[in-house]
């Protein structure tokens, strides 16, 4: 289901709305790349739910911490699910910084999709561009590890959490360089 919301990169996507604060300036008067993946991860959290949903404040909103400000592809609830018996890591960022973020007062788009499934992880594209299309500044991809709490080795997706990441499966974002 497409959201109405346009993106220079995806078709498909999922979208989040997040303000910039002035301090996420650097001297150059942009946005500081660390401040560009920190904004990746909060739109991941918000999309997918929180990793640690499990042991969150009981007054966190929306279903598994997902928030109620994203649109487009509705992305399954398999991470936040899975958080009481499995730790979701960061194996790998892959991220290009296209143009320089400028500070606005209103919102910034995050775009994500779902663009891989494999045995034991999903990666995450995305693509943070202005809210009405007409510009993207970073193109960006993290994979996601399930780690089995008890033993603290990485552990399979099971055939339901395959088969609903799968769903929603988009293509990779299209990032210039190519992983050797």
């Amino acid at each position: 289901m497409h959201s109405g919301a346009t993106d220079p990169l995806l078709d498909d996507f999922t979208r989040v709305l997040l303000d910039l604060r002035w301090g996420d300036m650097d001297v150059y008067g942009h946005v500081n790349n660390v401040t560009q993946l920190r904004l990746l991860e909060e739109a991941r959290v918000r999309t997918i739910g929180s990793p640690t949903h499990s042991t969150d404040a009981p007054t966190t909103p929306g279903r598994f911490g997902v928030s109620e400000t994203i649109s487009g592809v509705e992305i399954p609830d398999v991470f936040a699910a899975a958080s009481a018996t499995t730790e979701l890591l960061v194996a790998s960022h892959a991220i290009e910084y296209r143009t320089p973020i400028p500070y606005r007062s209103g919102p910034i788009a995050v775009d994500l999709v779902i663009s891989a499934v494999s045995p034991a992880s999903v990666t995450v594209g995305y693509v943070i561009c202005e809210p009405d299309g007409s510009r993207a500044y970073t193109v960006a991809e993290t994979v996601v590890v399930f780690i089995d709490k008890a033993s603290g080795r990485p552990r399979r997706l099971s055939e339901g959490e395959t088969e609903a990441m799968e769903s929603v499966l988009g293509g990779p974002v299209p990032l210039r360089r190519t992983r050797r």
